[in-house]
Protein backbone atom coordinates (compact mmCIF):
# COMPACT_ATOMS: atom_id res chain seq x y z
CA UNK A 1 0.00 0.00 0.00
CA UNK A 2 1.46 3.36 -1.03
CA UNK A 3 0.65 6.40 1.11
CA UNK A 4 1.87 9.84 0.05
CA UNK A 5 2.95 11.62 3.21
CA UNK A 6 2.01 15.04 1.78
CA UNK A 7 -1.58 13.80 1.58
CA UNK A 8 -1.54 12.95 5.30
CA UNK A 9 -0.29 16.43 6.17
CA UNK A 10 -3.29 17.93 4.31
CA UNK A 11 -5.76 16.10 6.55
CA UNK A 12 -7.23 17.49 9.76
CA UNK A 13 -4.89 15.23 11.75
CA UNK A 14 -1.91 16.52 9.76
CA UNK A 15 -2.91 20.13 10.41
CA UNK A 16 -3.21 19.42 14.15
CA UNK A 17 0.18 17.69 14.10
CA UNK A 18 1.82 20.67 12.38
CA UNK A 19 0.25 23.09 14.86
CA UNK A 20 1.50 20.96 17.76
CA UNK A 21 5.07 20.83 16.42
CA UNK A 22 5.17 24.59 15.75
CA UNK A 23 3.79 25.30 19.23
CA UNK A 24 6.31 22.93 20.83
CA UNK A 25 9.24 24.57 19.04
CA UNK A 26 8.07 28.04 20.14
CA UNK A 27 7.51 26.86 23.73
CA UNK A 28 11.03 25.39 23.89
CA UNK A 29 12.45 28.69 22.65
CA UNK A 30 10.39 30.79 25.08
CA UNK A 31 11.12 28.49 28.02
CA UNK A 32 14.82 29.04 27.41
CA UNK A 33 14.35 32.80 27.87
CA UNK A 34 12.71 32.50 31.30
CA UNK A 35 13.86 31.82 34.86
CA UNK A 36 13.07 28.30 36.17
CA UNK A 37 10.52 28.19 38.99
CA UNK A 38 8.78 31.47 38.15
CA UNK A 39 5.14 31.51 37.11
CA UNK A 40 5.45 34.94 35.45
CA UNK A 41 8.38 36.80 33.97
CA UNK A 42 8.47 40.24 35.61
CA UNK A 43 10.84 41.64 32.98
CA UNK A 44 8.02 41.59 30.42
CA UNK A 45 5.25 42.67 32.78
CA UNK A 46 3.21 41.08 35.54
CA UNK A 47 1.08 38.91 33.25
CA UNK A 48 3.82 37.69 30.92
CA UNK A 49 4.12 33.86 30.98
CA UNK A 50 7.15 32.53 32.83
CA UNK A 51 9.05 29.28 33.01
CA UNK A 52 6.27 27.14 34.46
CA UNK A 53 3.85 28.21 31.73
CA UNK A 54 6.28 27.41 28.91
CA UNK A 55 7.43 24.20 30.61
CA UNK A 56 3.82 23.02 30.90
CA UNK A 57 3.25 23.96 27.26
CA UNK A 58 6.31 21.91 26.26
CA UNK A 59 5.04 18.91 28.21
CA UNK A 60 1.58 19.21 26.67
CA UNK A 61 2.98 19.41 23.13
CA UNK A 62 5.29 16.48 23.77
CA UNK A 63 2.37 14.41 25.06
CA UNK A 64 0.34 15.27 21.95
CA UNK A 65 3.31 14.41 19.73
CA UNK A 66 3.66 10.99 21.40
CA UNK A 67 0.04 10.20 20.44
CA UNK A 68 0.60 11.32 16.83
CA UNK A 69 3.84 9.36 16.71
CA UNK A 70 2.10 6.16 17.80
CA UNK A 71 -0.72 6.76 15.32
CA UNK A 72 1.69 7.26 12.41
CA UNK A 73 3.72 4.25 13.44
CA UNK A 74 0.59 2.08 13.73
CA UNK A 75 -0.99 3.12 10.42
CA UNK A 76 2.06 3.74 8.23
CA UNK A 77 4.78 1.66 9.91
CA UNK A 78 7.23 4.58 10.07
CA UNK A 79 8.82 6.04 13.18
CA UNK A 80 9.35 9.78 13.01
CA UNK A 81 11.26 11.89 15.53
CA UNK A 82 11.05 15.56 16.46
CA UNK A 83 14.25 17.36 15.53
CA UNK A 84 15.33 20.91 16.22
CA UNK A 85 18.44 22.86 15.20
CA UNK A 86 19.42 26.50 14.72
CA UNK A 87 18.53 26.14 11.01
CA UNK A 88 15.30 24.11 11.06
CA UNK A 89 12.84 22.04 13.07
CA UNK A 90 10.40 19.33 12.16
CA UNK A 91 9.68 15.62 11.99
CA UNK A 92 11.90 13.11 10.25
CA UNK A 93 13.12 9.54 10.38
CA UNK A 94 16.21 8.89 12.49
CA UNK A 95 18.50 8.99 9.44
CA UNK A 96 16.81 12.23 8.25
CA UNK A 97 16.13 10.72 4.82
CA UNK A 98 12.36 11.08 5.05
CA UNK A 99 10.73 14.24 6.40
CA UNK A 100 7.11 14.48 7.41
CA UNK A 101 7.47 18.19 8.18
CA UNK A 102 10.42 20.57 8.00
CA UNK A 103 10.42 24.29 8.78
CA UNK A 104 13.51 26.26 7.81
CA UNK A 105 14.53 29.20 10.00
CA UNK A 106 15.71 32.52 8.62
CA UNK A 107 18.65 33.91 10.55
CA UNK A 108 19.66 32.39 13.86
CA UNK A 109 17.38 30.62 16.31
CA UNK A 110 16.95 33.79 18.35
CA UNK A 111 16.14 36.00 15.35
CA UNK A 112 13.32 33.62 14.73
CA UNK A 113 11.65 34.16 11.39
CA UNK A 114 10.46 30.95 9.77
CA UNK A 115 9.91 30.02 6.16
CA UNK A 116 6.97 27.99 5.00
CA UNK A 117 6.70 24.38 6.06
CA UNK A 118 7.74 21.69 3.62
CA UNK A 119 5.55 18.65 4.27
CA UNK A 120 7.05 15.36 3.16
CA UNK A 121 6.20 14.52 -0.37
CA UNK A 122 6.38 18.12 -1.54
CA UNK A 123 10.17 18.15 -1.57
CA UNK A 124 11.04 14.48 -1.67
CA UNK A 125 8.07 13.26 -3.73
CA UNK A 126 8.56 9.94 -1.94
CA UNK A 127 5.86 7.40 -1.30
CA UNK A 128 5.88 4.97 1.56
CA UNK A 129 5.31 1.24 0.97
Amino acid sequence: MEIPMAKFMKTEAGAELEETIRCWDKAIEERGKTTPGRLYDDTEGPDWPGFRYWDNTCRSCQDRWEVFKLMIQQFYGIEFSFTRTDKYFGLCTEDEKLWLMRVERKGDIHGRAETASDPAGERDKEKID
